[in-house]
């Protein structure tokens, strides 16, 4: 997915950036929602439980949400995609969700964030800034996540790194 390619370097003073490009960048890393009437252990449950993690800044919750084999970094890179999460805050509200389980194999899934909002803070060039947007008005991939079932539990299939 694009964020997992995502160089906070590349935003360079001086150039011109669109600060709703770099947020909504920055979006996935950071999407927290609380779910109501969503099974912990589902696809959903498993987006919920990586966007609760990002709303409330819990790193190791962040991670645990993720496919075991994805999560287990090198010391040094997770120390840098753990100032990267902590450098945007969320805050979601009404976020709904949409899943499609995958009709060859029942242990993949994809959930689409489909309705709500989101607010995104977060410092670029220095400069604080804050942006809230309609979750459906964002581009689809910006919105959705891959799930995977290991030994029985639904997990996000993102790369941490």
């Amino acid at each position: 997915m694009f964020w997992e390619n995502i160089e906070m370097s590349r935003v360079v003073p001086g150039k011109p950036t669109s600060i709703l490009l770099v947020l909504s960048l920055v979006f996935l890393m950071s999407a927290p929602v609380v779910l109501a009437g969503c099974d912990d252990n589902s696809p959903g449950g498993a987006v919920g439980k990586l966007l609760n993690a990002w709303q409330s800044a819990d790193w190791d919750a962040y991670k645990q949400a993720v496919v075991p084999a994805e999560r287990n970094l090198p010391k040094d890179l997770d120390e840098l995609a753990k100032q990267k999460f902590k450098q945007v805050q969320v805050k979601l509200g009404g976020v709904k969700m949409n899943t499609a389980y995958d009709e060859k194999d029942r242990n993949k899934a994809t959930v689409v964030l489909d309705g709500g909002k989101i607010t995104i803070k977060a410092k670029i060039l220095g400069e604080d800034k804050t942006e809230t947007r309609d979750v459906i008005k964002m581009p689809e991939e910006e919105r959705t996540f891959e799930t995977l079932k290991v030994n029985g539990v639904w997990y996000v299939n993102i790369k941490l790194g």
